[in-house]
């Protein structure tokens, strides 16, 4: 089946929950918290029933087995048809003394003699080479500086801060006497899928998804998505080259050069789930062919160097088969860093799995858990 763009338009400011409860005591204000993006998870569960409403075949079991086994690539957040990518953690953007943007590489680094860390299995800690405060709201990269930056080369990227909040307070409802329950206030903070630097010079922005769909089928055009069933509007895009980030020629030529023992970066542009937490479980069972692993990693053997990963996240949900919560489990976030050296086979084959989920359940990668962006140290 060949595959298709999804772009998710914003009818009205979404709501994307964090795992905060939501609820005080009496006379106490709450609110509810929304995620900068939308989970993998989420995204392509709505994928699934836009393209389940489209077929109109009913959600039988069989139907919906069929709709879970549907790969969903996403998202990623895209403005003026570019498509964004959360900023490597491995970069760090300052000022300096002239008051202009600069960044520093983290690099992997052995410590001198007489000196040591306590990172795990004997990975190198990463050399900070200025003492410089981080400068804030680089949060994500165009794909043109993520380009340059897996590269190798020196890049200043443009300042994008992401989806703006939007925090309305609203009035707790006694639902028994159906009025408001005084001193009962709480806030929702929304995700406008708006961008810019002021609400006057905001620009529309939108989430996009790829996946394979037959010839002809298009999702459901009008769906809801996140808290509170906020509406969004579906399209499907007619070239998948000018709306995907497709891996670039310079990275291919580049990766076509490498041999054994190249050192090699995997970024994450979306949040990644792995057997120990922060570190992939398929590294031990790179390179030996086995046909589970992760796409571009059957034959290429890779030894885990150094890591910039940023703090766990949590990602948990209702399970509507079993009618009860999911368990919490903790997420690589989107933008970690992960060095590698090549110990056996053609690194190019790692670009199989360019924005390809690398996460190490069948399942994850299948909701869009763990896009992989490659590139050399």
């Amino acid at each position: 089946m060949p595959e298709r763009v999804l772009e998710i338009h914003a009818l009205t400011p979404l709501l994307f929950r964090d795992g905060r409860p939501f609820s005080a005591a009496d006379g106490t204000e709450t609110a509810a918290r929304s995620l900068s993006l939308p989970l993998p998870s989420t995204v392509a569960g709505f994928v699934r029933t836009q393209v389940g409403l489209a077929e109109g075949k009913g959600f039988t079991q069989e139907h919906l087995q069929n709709l879970h086994g549907l790969q969903v690539c996403g998202p990623l957040l895209a403005r003026d048809d570019e498509v964004l990518l959360p900023a490597p953690r491995d970069a760090v953007v300052y000022r300096d003394a002239d008051g202009n943007a600069q960044v520093m590489k983290l690099t992997p680094f052995s410590p001198p003699a007489g000196a040591g860390c306590d990172l795990p299995d004997g990975l190198l800690s990463l050399q900070v080479t200025q003492d410089v405060k981080p400068e804030s709201g680089y949060n994500f990269w165009k794909a043109q500086s993520m380009t340059c930056w897996l590269l190798g080369e020196k890049v200043i990227p443009q300042k994008i801060a992401g989806l703006p909040t939007e925090t309305r307070v609203h009035v707790a409802m006694d639902p028994v006497k159906g009025k408001a329950q005084e001193g009962q206030l709480y806030s929702v903070a929304y995700r406008p899928l708006e961008m810019g630097e002021n609400p006057q010079t905001y620009q529309p922005a939108s989430l996009r998804v790829r996946l394979s769909l037959p010839n002809g089928q298009t999702p459901a055009p009008i769906g809801h998505l996140g808290g509170e069933r906020r509406p969004v509007a579906v399209e499907v895009k007619s070239s998948l080259s000018d709306y995907w980030f497709d891996c670039p020629e310079a990275i291919k030529k580049r990766f076509a050069e490498l041999g054994k023992g190249a050192r090699v970066r995997l970024v994450l542009a979306t949040p990644a789930l792995f057997e120990h937490g922060w570190k992939p479980g398929w590294i031990e069972k790179s390179g030996n062919g086995e046909l589970h692993l992760p796409r571009g990693l059957c034959n290429v053997k890779l030894k885990l160097v150094a890591a910039a990963v940023g703090r766990r996240e949590p990602v948990s949900g209702w399970s509507l088969r079993e009618n009860r919560p999911k368990r919490v489990r903790w997420m690589a976030p989107a933008g970690s860093v992960y060095f590698f050296e090549v110990m056996e086979g053609q690194p190019a084959d790692l670009l199989e799995s360019w924005l390809r989920p690398i996460s190490d359940l069948e399942q994850d990668r299948k909701d869009g858990f763990g896009l992989a962006l490659w590139g050399v140290w």
